[in-house]
């Protein structure tokens, strides 16, 4: 037997015997020694029904409460401007094509298939584009007035500014791309930018401005 207990494998597997030997053994009283206590668990909930009835009482909460609404508020009143924008410095156009390919397939309510995965289709060939899009930097004053001023109806999409102060002053909506989705699907790196339709396309078109007591 001292041959096989050299072998790491053995020796573990004999103590393992020896705890399940044991373990099967009748439990002995050993007594009570020194002083004990009962094993309580805090009830977590609890912790914190009652933390949150101490911030009630000493007004915290509330404060808390009317930071998170000036938070959001900020972040509406004025959004983090979409990154990487500058103001165009030339006259250029592009046509951008908005079909897409279905990554599922695309079925009506009844089940019917009305799209298979893997079709490529353009929107615009079902659903014209109503007005043009229109991008600018909300805290231009130039961009401002050259979307005011569009002679076509249009959205007016801000990529920079705040969106709810300009509808207040000039009583039409503002909108705002937030995170820069548009942006970045239609690959828009300057403003402002006119987006309108083109047979089955959509063309971009850069229009450089300049600020007032701006030198050409």
């Amino acid at each position: 037997m001292s041959a096989l207990l050299r072998r790491p494998r053995a020796a573990i597997l004999v103590a393992v015997m020896g705890i399940l030997l044991a373990g099967a053994a009748p439990a002995e009283d050993l007594g009570v020694r020194g002083e004990t206590w009962a094993i309580a668990e805090p009830d977590l909930l609890a912790a914190l029904e009652a933390r949150l009835q101490e911030l009630e009482r000493s007004g915290a909460l509330a404060a808390i409460e009317d930071e998170a609404r000036e938070r959001v508020r900020a972040r509406i009143e004025a959004p983090e401007p979409v990154a990487g924008i500058v103001p165009a410095t030339q006259h250029r156009s592009r046509l951008v094509d908005p079909s897409v390919v279905l990554d599922r397939d695309i079925r009506l309510p009844d089940g019917n298939l009305l799209a298979a995965a893997g079709t490529r289709l353009n929107p615009l060939a079902h659903v014209p584009l109503s007005r043009d899009l229109l991008f600018i930097d909300g805290r231009r004053d130039a961009e401002v007035s050259w979307a005011l001023g569009h002679a076509s109806p249009a959205k007016i999409v801000l990529l920079a500014g705040r969106p709810l102060d300009l509808s207040r002053r000039h009583g039409q909506p503002f909108y705002f791309d937030q995170g820069g989705r548009l942006a970045h699907r239609f690959g828009l790196a300057a403003t402002p930018v006119v987006i309108a339709q083109d047979g089955l396309h959509l063309r971009l078109t850069e229009v450089p401005l300049r600020d007032r007591g701006e030198r050409p």
